[in-house]
């Protein structure tokens, strides 16, 4: 099973966080079937407290390191409230953004690919 790699000593705690839940995800055949079709980055920022994340994916292998990359495929952006609605499952990403909830810029399609791996696959 793969397990995400952290590409910083001190990471921060939005990106243990992040690496926690994939970690559990990447336990699910369906969400290792679906990132080894993926290369690109997934910035992650949680504006409440200004701290963002990179998720990196290398066609089934993931990586996690504080702060953006310079050309993210593509980018989220809410409160803590909100992404943790996102990321448990309570709320569709599409939906986040449709609503408000969110803010998503970027290669959309591959940010909907790449939230599969992000998104708590153990809903309630």
């Amino acid at each position: 099973m793969p397990e995400v790699q952290v590409l910083d000593e001190d990471l921060n705690g939005l990106g243990w966080t992040i690496k926690s839940l994939v970690d559990e995800n990447l336990e699910h055949p369906e969400v290792q079937r679906s990132i080894k079709k993926i290369s690109g980055s997934l910035v992650v920022t949680e504006k409440d407290s200004d701290v963002t994340v990179t998720l990196l994916f290398r066609q089934g292998e993931l990586a996690v390191r504080n702060g953006a990359v310079e050309k993210p495929s593509a980018t989220l952006a809410g409160g803590f409230e909100q992404l943790s609605e996102v990321i448990s499952g309570q709320i569709g990403p599409v939906r986040a953004v449709l609503t408000g909830r969110i803010k998503a810029r970027g290669n959309l399609i591959k940010l909907l690919a790449m939230a599969r791996a992000l998104i708590s696959k153990d809903k309630g």
